[in-house]
């Protein structure tokens, strides 16, 4: 496999959290809260996701901290008919020159769930719009992974959702991703908020417990966008990444201290790296056998809590 340097430890990484609600829809508090709770913790960007209205706006940026303009989509269903939801995340991509995008606080109707069908629709619509999509908290809707593999033209899964797993158990995505990934569908992950309100500052809430770095010059918001199509990015709920590169056929990576580092792969079954005295390990090693699927990592902390890299695909390098 050709060498590559996906993440470098000697780049920026800007850490954001891209699912979070406010009062313009079912949140609890005010744009400017959100943000001010956000960029005090020394987040460097975030996306206010309210349900079907559109954040638009540089009206709040700053040169340290900026809003990435975008919305969450849901689909108008019947979960106790259906068993399930749809909820979809738009993130505005300019690289799409959709004719006409939405503008600040415009609404988008909810479709009627007829079928799968009518979920696709919905994602080329936001796609049309100038949106990149993401799947959200599929474990919450109960979607169903086969459903996942036939829709097409979404770039990520949310596989971690702190509002979803702190309140309701239903936060992790990952069985989802890996489905598809095992069936040649190839998209990145995304951890998140979710977070519509309470406490901000209780050891347990809804903030502050799921997010992406992404590594890329510049803090602006196509330029994450596009870091983010080209998996230029780390998900987690704990851990760092610090450096993620192939070389000479072995996948390595660095990251703060962790109980294990995990290489997730398919057909063959993987490598989980640990110390045997139980100390911490930063890096780990991967021998890519070049008939992989995929092959992910995960650096899981001794509280249990994950960095999740995005795939690469050996396989595919030598179609």
């Amino acid at each position: 496999m050709r060498d590559a340097v996906l993440l470098d430890a000697v780049c920026q990484k800007y850490k954001g959290n891209i699912h979070a609600h406010s009062v313009r829809s079912d949140g609890e508090y005010t744009v400017e809260q959100m943000i001010e709770a956000y960029r005090s913790k020394g987040y460097d960007f975030m996306c206010l996701s309210d349900h079907e209205i559109y954040f638009h706006s540089d009206a709040y940026d700053t040169e340290t901290f900026i809003m990435l303009d975008g919305y969450e989509m849901a689909c108008e269903m019947e979960r106790n008919t259906t068993g399930q939801q749809y909820h979809l995340h738009g993130l505005l991509d300019r690289s799409l020159l959709a004719e006409k995008p939405f503008q600040h606080d415009e609404e988008h109707a909810k479709p009627d769930y007829e079928s799968l069908d009518t979920i696709q629709q919905l994602i080329d619509e936001m796609k049309s719009k100038g949106n990149l999509v993401i799947m959200n908290h599929p474990e919450w809707s109960k979607n169903r992974e086969e459903d996942l593999l036939k829709l097409e033209g979404y770039a990520a899964i949310e596989i971690y959702n702190h509002q979803s797993e702190i309140q309701e158990a239903v936060g992790y995505g990952v069985s989802y991703w890996d489905y598809v990934l095992k069936r040649g569908k190839q998209v990145n992950a995304i951890a998140s908020d979710d977070a519509h309100g309470g406490p901000t500052d209780m050891v347990v809430s809804e903030f502050y417990g799921g997010w992406i770095a992404v590594e890329t010059d510049q803090l602006e918001q196509q330029a994450i966008i596009e870091a983010i199509k080209a998996g230029h990015y780390y998900s987690s709920n704990g851990p760092m990444i610090h450096d993620l590169r192939i070389e000479n056929d072995r996948f390595k990576v660095k990251c703060s201290p962790v109980r294990s580092i995990r290489f997730i792969t398919f057909p063959d079954n993987g490598l989980a790296e640990m110390d045997p005295t139980g100390q911490c390990i930063t890096e780990a090693e991967y021998f890519i056998q070049n008939n992989e699927q995929y092959v992910r990592v995960e650096c899981v902390d001794a509280s249990g809590r994950v960095a999740w890299s995005n795939p690469i695909y050996p396989k595919s390098e030598l179609q």
